[in-house]
């Protein structure tokens, strides 16, 4: 088995992951396959931090009957630390290390205080970054961070494994061990999307709205001071959505054009079919009965012409929309002063809220 340590300083990290009391360790494995019963561990790689310094170990099995000696280091060394870091390894590393154990009959240790899923974290902001994937190098170049020399993929790297294993070549062996290494240091920087769910989920501040061109945008900030350190945009439904700093902002394009606002008492109303239009029971009294019918639900509204905005709840009433129990509706906006009571301040920051509820969604 190849051992490595050596030092090394984070390109960016996150320091809120976890308590500052914590004993953090990354970590992330290599294998040959996705099976756990037919594929090996070949390299496991972890960062920890101990006193404010940062070092990288590898474990390597030159040969695959060195998989038994590389788990059990790991797992060895692994006992100091209760915090694990980690990224997708709810659904793979961890599963298929343990079933590795299993098969060598090495006592399981890696039961921690906390496992944090790096990937988990990602996942209800997919649509917000515009990512078309959740892998690890897709969100490093998200995050703007440049450290990482190794171009090749895990499965690019299954051939390169078992040409070592045959021809024992030095440049094989530094290309496995760059990628995991790239992986593992990778990690840290990752660290801080950990800091959106706070971001997100903590409270914003309407500061001010302006109406530009087909729209209006509303500006918003952290309560909390909190900050985002990358811009997110994203087009979700009815919104676009801007966060950058500690500050975010939601723009929203008018509908022009005519909405309905539907009763939704109708047993309490007759249409009147000549007048395409409904009354109420008290004054449908007056009318022929040849002349009136029972309201349904699909009839029961009146028209009203205008520019709207969507609302993700109902918040702004009169509330319109194009068919009875739509979920979006919209209310009119034609008078948007400065003053205006639909701008209201503690209108707008639920306005915000609930936008934000109804478009990330929390694994």
């Amino acid at each position: 088995m190849i051992t490595v340590d050596e030092a090394f300083t984070p390109e960016r990290f996150y320091p809120g992951i976890c308590p500052t009391d914590r004993k953090m360790l990354f970590f992330d494995i290599e294998t040959t396959g996705f099976s756990r019963e037919y594929h090996m561990i070949y390299l496991i790689g972890a960062a920890a931090c101990r006193s404010g310094r940062w070092k990288l170990l590898q474990w390597f099995a030159r040969e695959p009957e060195e998989e038994a000696e590389v788990i059990r280091a790991f797992l060895s060394f692994a006992e100091d630390y209760d915090t694990l870091i980690h990224f997708n390894g709810q659904r793979f590393d961890l599963p298929f290390t343990r079933a590795r154990a299993e098969l060598h009959r090495i006592p399981w240790t890696l039961d921690f205080e906390e496992s944090i899923d790096l990937m988990n974290l990602i996942k209800p902001y997919k649509t917000l970054c515009h990512l078309d994937n959740c892998r690890q190098k897709s969100i490093e170049q998200l995050l703007g961070l440049s450290s990482r020399e190794d171009v090749m993929t895990g499965k690019e790297l299954i051939p390169v494994y078992h040409h070592y294993v045959h021809k024992k070549d030095n440049r094989s062996l530094q290309l496995l061990l760059l990628h995991n290494a790239d992986d593992v240091r990778g990690m840290t920087g990752l660290t801080q999307v950990a800091q959106w769910p706070h971001f997100f989920h903590s409270p914003f501040r309407f500061t001010h709205y302006d109406v530009i061109g087909q729209g209006v945008v509303l500006h918003y900030d952290n309560a909390d001071g909190l900050r985002m350190p990358v811009l997110l945009q994203a087009d979700l439904e009815c919104w676009h959505l801007s966060a950058g700093g500690n500050s975010l902002s939601l723009g929203i394009h008018f509908t022009e054009g005519e909405m309905k606002h539907f009763y939704k008492n109708y047993k309490d109303y007759y249409y009147l079919p000549e007048e395409d239009m409904v009354v109420h029971k008290s004054i449908a009294e007056f009318v022929d009965k040849s002349h009136r019918k029972k309201a349904t639900r699909q009839n029961c509204f009146v028209r009203q012409t205008g520019h709207f905005l969507p609302q993700p709840v109902s918040l702004i009433t009169p509330e319109f929309s194009e068919n009875p129990g739509d979920k979006l509706t919209y209310f009119l906006c034609d008078d948007l002063r400065s003053d205006s009571p639909l701008m209201e301040k503690d209108l707008m920051e639920t306005y915000l809220k609930e936008v934000l509820k109804r478009c990330i969604r929390d694994c």
